[in-house]
């Protein structure tokens, strides 16, 4: 670490290095894995390096990462992250106080899915405000109100295993999208090689649904799966079928064509052989 940076950084801020474990002999010493699960779900880590800006006793003022700042110009930018993060955290209190003295409380959470959606990536106001939404869908019985509501959470924070559930309930047939929004939450969160197979197993019951729009994220979740298939699961058969999904969505850019076409000539090579 650049000493202009450490050693400034010490007057205003407790400096903590946590190292991810990569190896499995690294990762059978972790004494408590899912407690690492659930500060990367609370604090939104869905890369490496993350720098985060944290309160004394755990409250995310915000994150960054790497920049090409100079040391001086970086710590000034930590701590615009920690001053506007105090704001956004204000503001959440205020919203829970308010939801907690409201008499239509499931208004309150509308209200608060709205802001969720202007709200930026990484904002420290997203995760308390999700909190909100996610209570307005358990106390309202408009079927309407309770998907907006969750897309809101989801399309915010990604999806937890109770909205899993949820959109398997509510959205089985993919007809609000929320099953599409809860496969790429899946795909965006992966940790690690372990993660693959219940991912590809959620992209599959995805496509089984037979209502796929040929967009961005659909092309995406099948170019994902055929590459995991063929690269890390050891599933060429799978790869394949993946393959040709994505070929026939179609719309594939450069790169997602030499993938199909590196997955589907090697089955074709390999099935030449025989």
């Amino acid at each position: 670490m650049h000493s202009e940076f450490y050693t400034a950084a010490q007057n205003d801020f407790v400096l903590v290095s946590l190292d991810f474990p990569q190896g499995e002999e690294a990762k059978a010493a972790v004494p408590n894995p899912q407690r690492n699960d659930e500060l990367m779900a609370k604090y939104g880590v869905q890369g490496f390096p993350t720098v985060m800006i944290v309160s004394a006793i755990g409250e995310a003022y915000g994150q960054t990462g790497y920049k090409d700042l100079d040391p001086a110009d970086y710590l000034a930018d930590v701590a615009a992250i920690r001053d506007t993060g105090k704001k956004a955290l204000v503001a959440v209190r205020e919203l829970e106080a308010e939801f907690a003295a409201a008499e239509d409380k499931v208004a309150v959470a509308v209200r608060a899915a709205g802001e969720l959606s202007k709200m930026e990536a990484g904002s420290p106001a997203i995760a308390g405000y999700a909190a909100i939404v996610r209570q307005g869908i358990a106390l309202t019985q408009e079927p309407a109100v309770k998907i907006d509501l969750l897309r809101a959470a989801v399309m915010a924070t990604g999806a937890n295993e109770d909205d899993i559930k949820l959109v398997a309930d509510w959205d089985p047939k993919n007809e609000h999208g929320l099953m599409v929004m809860v496969v790429i939450s899946k795909m965006n969160s992966l940790g690690s090689i372990e993660d693959l197979p219940v991912f590809v197993d959620l992209a599959e019951k995805l496509h089984a649904t037979g209502n796929v729009t040929a967009d961005e994220d659909s092309r995406s979740i099948y170019i994902t799966c055929a590459f995991f298939c063929a690269q890390y699961l050891e599933d060429e058969a799978n790869a394949k079928v993946w393959a040709q999904r994505a070929t026939d969505l179609g719309g594939l850019d450069e790169r997602m064509q030499e993938v199909v076409d590196g997955i589907l000539e090697e089955a074709g090579e390999a099935e030449s052989d025989f």
